[in-house]
């Protein structure tokens, strides 16, 4: 049974949103897939928390891709979320001590890619921000401001097995006469704890921090591990290398496998696939041709 979620609330009296996400059984699903070390897993599982937190801003049919890149430690980290709340995540990573590290020497060095896929326009939305803070809530927080220009607050708390991420949002074009009540909301979260975080559900934290407020809480959303990998998407992928290296690949290989690097499921190919592919970019190749002498 499917227990992480999403659940967001809403002030009635003041221009101010909020969301809770809950990744545990979702989270473990993708932690399972590699041995990350232990730093490295934690960056991955907070990116991803933070990345559902993003996309519950999503107001199109697409979803949210986070990755941090130009990090000297590994090669890439990236998460993504759909509109429907379908998550897969996945590092990759290749030096030898990286087991040595901790969590703050990932976040040293490197910029936060955040990507805006929409199915609905076709479009792909792309705002970088240079790492600025010791954690990903913090430089959720300076990339909210440097490229939405919210006032927004992300606090990230992980353990092995689950992963909670709690924003608050200032609203658009808010009044001058509600600064000092917001200010006093974000005061306010920023009392919670790790440990709160990480064991009480959204109704007991509210009634904690904002007794004295009027807070609707909406339903859960279902957070779901879902790959979005298939044949046909390796197929293409290997089309898209084009004649010559696909040729390189039969001389060498003869038959050949692709593993997806979300959820290790393995896409085999054979000499005789390969060749077909060949043979389709070949014809294709004359298409134009054959066209030109008609």
């Amino acid at each position: 049974m499917n227990s992480s979620y999403l659940q967001k609330f809403i002030f009635e009296s003041l221009p101010v949103k909020g969301s809770l996400v809950v990744l545990d059984d979702a989270w473990l699903t993708i932690a399972e897939q590699k041995i990350y070390p232990n730093g490295l897993k934690q960056l991955l599982g907070e990116l991803l928390a933070a990345n559902v937190l993003l996309t519950s801003n999503l107001k199109l049919d697409g979803k949210v891709i986070c990755q941090i890149q130009d990090n000297p430690h590994f090669n890439l980290v990236v998460s993504e979320c759909s509109n429907q709340y379908h998550i897969r995540a996945t590092a990759k990573f290749t030096a030898k001590d990286e087991a040595m590290l901790d969590y703050s020497s990932y976040l040293q060095e490197g910029r936060l890619v955040v990507s805006i896929d929409s199915k609905s326009e076709g479009n792909l939305y792309q705002s970088i921000i240079a790492f600025n803070g010791s954690e990903v809530g913090e430089i959720l927080n300076n990339y909210m401001i440097q490229s939405e220009q919210l006032k927004s607050w992300f606090f990230l708390a992980y353990q092995e097995n689950k992963v909670v991420g709690f924003m608050l949002q200032q609203l658009p074009d808010t009044h001058q006469l509600h600064l000092n009540e917001i200010e006093r909301i974000f005061m306010l979260a920023n009392t919670l704890t790790t440990h709160e975080l990480l064991n009480d559900n959204l109704e007991r934290i509210i009634t904690k921090l904002f007794n004295e407020d009027n807070v609707v809480i909406m339903p859960k959303h279902p957070v779901i591990f879902a790959c979005s990998c298939s044949r046909q998407r390796v197929s293409e992928i290997l089309r898209n290398l084009g004649k010559d290296e696909l040729t390189t690949l039969i001389n060498e290989q003869g038959n050949i496998s692709v593993d997806c690097d979300y959820c290790n499921t393995e896409y085999r190919f054979t000499e005789y696939e390969l060749s077909q592919f060949v043979l389709q970019l070949s014809i294709e190749d004359l298409a134009p041709i054959s066209s030109q002498i008609n």
